[in-house]
């Protein structure tokens, strides 16, 4: 079984919230730059010192920022 990461959720998460990324921005300490350049699929890899403060603020595990795809 091969697991794929998918899409980044992280505007889903911070829109479920009722949140814009300037209010991301200023819980997580990210810019709005970076924060937009993963919601828009320009930057694919998230190290976990970026992953880790977006994740804490969002309240959810830094896992949870992606979609994973299971394949067979």
């Amino acid at each position: 079984m091969k697991i794929l990461v998918g899409r980044c959720r992280i505007r889903e998460l911070r829109k479920a919230r009722g949140w814009t990324q300037k209010d991301l921005s200023d819980r997580s300490s990210i810019g709005r730059t970076t924060l937009t350049q993963y919601e828009t699929g320009k930057r694919k890899k998230m190290p976990l010192v970026i992953a880790v403060p977006i994740a804490d603020a969002l309240d959810v595990s830094p896992r949870d920022l992606f979609e994973w795809i299971t394949e067979e």
